[in-house]
């Protein structure tokens, strides 16, 4: 069942994401990735919402964490498990995991990125 939920769930937040980044790369004529940020910061906002309410009415959650957090933000953006993450690690007090898990993902994404562009090109 919870397959099925997130299937769903992921189905909508592929799509969304798909409909507002052409939508606002269409809008925008800017070279500043305008629709990657503002999904990333509504992505990261979503499930703050979400697991917050989760943590204060934990009788939704095969829709909430499964359908909505895994699924639809699944797909929206990864970006807002990421954020989540991030934030638990500074409220557990794990500074040392906190900074090596937010510059460790920035720069080996970044390098990652690099590498597979780098790939095709040879």
């Amino acid at each position: 069942m919870e397959l099925l939920i997130i299937g769903v769930g992921g189905i909508g937040g592929a799509v969304s994401r798909y409909a507002i980044g052409k939508y606002l790369s269409q809008k925008s004529a800017l070279s500043f990735p305008l629709a990657t940020f503002l999904i990333n910061v509504t992505g990261a906002f979503f499930l703050g919402l979400l697991a917050s309410n989760m943590a204060a009415d934990p009788a939704g959650i095969l829709i909430e964490k499964y359908g909505f957090q895994v699924g639809f933000l699944g797909a929206y953006t990864t970006f807002s498990t990421f954020t989540y993450e991030s934030i638990r690690l500074m409220e557990d007090g794990e500074w040392l995991h906190f900074f090596l898990y937010t510059s460790g993902s920035t720069i080996a994404g970044l390098l990652a990125c690099a590498l597979g562009i780098s790939v095709t090109l040879w």
